[in-house]
């Protein structure tokens, strides 16, 4: 009788674990029917068109691609939040690296170069992307080449020639005779939430005073540490020179970066200092004005004017992804010439990849694409030549100057316990 009750007992025990491991596998069925869902952060505002496009691309993909649902998202202050999320070790499966993606992200990146696109990088962002062991950690959507962007119409009622424009000097020129005319020369969005417009004025400008001279420049001093920022009150000075001589619209400390695009659109604006993507902008109030852009005025005739090159729009995985190897094929997709080029288009810019395929109508830009063909280009100033976080330095330092809350001496002091206290910190 025992007997008898300790194999029951023992049937009970043994079915009782196999409901109880049919029950788990079925939660984990469950669990996998449910899919993966990959986040996609990107530093673009929702309002964009590249995040508008890149959204309806991964709903495309999702529907295409039963049992993976791609999330593009954006994060306010999106490099602050990046900065936090890189200390928890907790990232989006892909995200943007607006512009550092070897200097600041790629210990949290996969590394890109053995993938099936890699080697369609375009020349010219290649190197910008590639650290020293030759390896890539993101998708470049297009190539950031910027210069000065402008409306052709307002230029032509005041008597400038844009593509005559080779130094400071002839800029300054231009400017009197826009202002006379009743025009704004250039826009700056002062308010606090898009003080990175004044940011964008120095990367503009510094290089002419600091880096692309061959004969006398301050590269290696910037990259060492042994820079004397008094050479930066020339240029400081120059921002102070704009508002003083009446360059600058007139609510330059309340100014949007909305209100840049716009008055560029309804032609109140000549100049604006950003990339193609202010045209687009622009063209949203007015497509039939025209517009165009030309390199960056060197300081001196002796050297030439420049471009501005970068990363634009790219997207790299996080190498912790628990969902890397989809991650990875959603980048593939996004690498074909008819996503690379529909988000190119948006920013006029050239294509992150070539070859067949791959490449952008210029448009009513064409003339100004031909001329900048031959132009030199170096990387933002603040990311080739400052140590990271300087950048929100240039905007507070620029807001002082507008709002003359600081003197050029502190002006000059403030850069340089910046630049001393962030370069310790690397």
């Amino acid at each position: 009788m025992e007997d008898c009750m300790k194999k029951i007992l023992l049937r009970v025990v043994f079915l009782s674990l196999i409901l109880i491991l049919g029950t788990s596998l079925a939660f984990a069925a469950g669990g996998r029917d449910r899919g993966v869902h990959l986040t996609a952060a990107i530093n673009r505002n929702p309002s964009t068109e590249e995040f508008k496009a890149l959204t309806e691309i991964a709903a495309d993909y999702s529907r295409a691609n039963p049992g993976i649902t791609v999330e593009i998202t954006q994060y306010p202050e999106y490099e602050q939040v990046m900065k936090s999320r890189m200390a928890a070790n907790d990232l989006p499966d892909l995200f943007s690296t607006h512009g550092w993606s070897v200097a600041r992200y790629s210990e949290y990146l996969e590394p890109l170069q053995n993938q099936p696109w890699a080697s369609r990088l375009s020349p010219a962002i290649k190197p910008v992307i590639t650290n020293s062991r030759g390896q890539i950690f993101v998708l470049p959507f297009d190539v950031d080449s910027a210069g000065v962007a402008f409306n052709r119409d307002v230029l032509d009622k005041c008597g400038v020639d844009p593509y005559a424009i080779k130094t400071w000097d002839d800029f300054m020129a231009a400017c009197e005779k826009i202002k006379n005319a009743g025009f704004i020369c250039i826009d700056i969005g002062g308010a606090v939430q898009d003080d990175w417009t004044v940011g964008n004025f120095f990367d503009w400008v510094a290089p002419s005073f600091l880096i692309t001279n061959e004969s006398r420049n301050y590269r290696n001093e910037l990259k060492n540490g042994t820079f004397d920022w008094n050479n930066w009150r020339p240029v400081a000075q120059m921002f102070a020179d704009f508002r003083d001589k009446g360059y600058l619209n007139p609510d330059y400390l309340q100014g949007t970066w909305d209100n840049v695009q716009a008055r560029l659109g309804r032609g109140e604006l000549a100049f604006a200092f950003f990339g193609r993507y202010v045209i687009t902008g622009a063209k949203q109030t007015n497509p039939n004005a025209r517009y165009g852009f030309i390199p960056i005025p060197s300081l001196t005739p002796s050297d030439p004017p420049t471009l501005a090159t970068g990363e634009n729009l790219t997207l790299g995985v996080w190498k912790n992804s628990p969902h890397k190897a989809e991650a990875l094929k959603f980048l593939e997709h996004l690498s074909t010439p008819a996503v690379i080029n529909r988000i190119a288009q948006y920013g006029q810019n050239q294509t992150g990849l070539v070859g067949p395929g791959y490449g952008i109508d210029p448009g009513d830009l064409k003339e100004s694409f031909d001329f900048i063909a031959d132009t030199r280009g170096f990387p933002y100033f603040d990311r080739e030549y400052l140590p990271n976080g300087m950048w929100d330095s240039l905007c507070k330092t620029g807001s002082g100057i507008l709002a003359r809350t600081m003197t050029m001496d502190q002006v000059i002091q403030r850069m340089r316990d910046d630049y001393n206290t962030l370069r310790s910190q690397q």
